[in-house]
């Protein structure tokens, strides 16, 4: 606070002053949890703050063409691990040397030295080490197929003709990723006689596979839910009920408003559809007979005849379709919005 202006009143004894308030904000500074060190007192032209400087004891010394070689998230990981950041665990402990692999720290002077083991980082979980995100325990890195293992897929479906829910249940996997792996193969397959494949896709290719890990069917943790359902498209919109306060209302109620069927059924469909599911070539149901009008010379256009029940299709003769009808009933839905019966 600070005066701006001031005037005397007619009596000569009080002053009135105005001051401007300033609001600051009460946010801290987010400054690193773990030790580092601090700057002290420098130059007002330099314009270096203890933010810049934590992150460059962070990132560490820059070689001659501007990368930091001695940060252990530099090199892309070719052991089949994720390198995801752990700030929590290495507590800024993020410098290697370049020829030994040893973890080491910087000094207030300037140079390197050995660090103390870091028992967290040994005993880590196998778990946390497909966690990308600290904070967020459920978000894991997926598992990627190896080759032999794509090629056995392929052959059992294409080869020996087995049917994708068997293949799931082996090794696993869920039923749509093993449709993509046996229409990726016929790909890849199509690439290679055209010689569509060149050595840079091949080295992306390498990188990626060595970056993840490999699923091992063997794996408790690897292999994947296959009894989950995903999120259906009706149950993403709110709908709005009146109920009695006394009415029972549970998940079967609130199933029949959002027209949703049974997970049992719903199982069973993700079970049947794809392109090699064991009754994909079955016929569910009748069909409706459909015949199409002889094509003479000069028609422009084809009748089309399709089987259909009176009343499902189309309007009776004589029956008024409009809207603004005085008498026209009116009735509700499960929803409760207005139809017209």
């Amino acid at each position: 606070m600070f005066p701006i202006h001031g005037s005397a009143t007619t009596a000569g004894s009080s002053v009135v002053v105005y001051q401007q308030v300033r609001n600051l904000s009460r946010r801290k500074i987010a400054y690193p949890f773990y030790p580092f060190k601090r700057l002290g007192r420098e130059h007002p032209k330099k314009h270096d703050t203890n933010l810049k400087s934590g992150m460059r004891q962070f990132l560490g010394p820059r070689n001659y063409k501007g990368e930091y070689v001695m940060n252990k998230y530099f090199q892309v990981p070719s052991n089949h691990q994720p390198n995801y950041i752990k700030p929590d665990l290495e507590r800024g402990q993020s410098l290697i040397h370049p020829i030994t692999g040893e973890t080491v720290v910087q000094k207030y002077d300037g140079s390197f030295g050995e660090v103390e083991e870091n028992r967290r980082l040994k005993n880590m979980p196998e778990k946390r080490l497909l966690q990308p995100f600290p904070g967020n325990r459920n978000c894991l890195t997926n598992h990627v197929i190896s080759e032999d293992l794509k090629m056995r897929i392929y052959n059992e479906i294409q080869v020996e003709g087995l049917s994708t829910q068997q293949v799931s249940q082996n090794y696993g996997l869920k039923i749509p990723r093993v449709e993509a792996i046996v229409k990726l193969m016929e790909i890849e397959k199509k690439w290679e006689k055209h010689n569509r494949i060149t050595p840079e896709l091949e080295v992306m290719s390498s990188t990626l596979y060595k970056m993840f890990p490999v699923f091992e069917p063997e794996s408790k943790l690897a292999r994947e839910n296959l009894s989950e359902i995903p999120v259906p498209q009706r149950a993403l919109s709110s709908r709005f009920l009146t109920i009695a306060e006394s009415e029972p209302f549970g998940p079967v109620d609130a199933a029949k408003v959002l027209e949703l069927e049974p997970a049992a059924q719903t199982l069973e469909k993700m079970g049947s559809i794809g392109e090699h599911a064991e009754n994909h070539n079955q016929q569910k149901g009748p069909s409706n007979r459909v015949v199409y009008g002889e094509v003479r010379k000069g028609d422009r256009s084809v009748f089309k005849f399709t089987e259909s029940r009176v009343g499902k299709v189309g309007h009776r003769y004589g029956a008024g379709i409009r809207d603004n009808k005085k008498d026209r009933k009116i009735g509700f839905n499960e929803v409760g919005q207005m139809v017209y019966i």
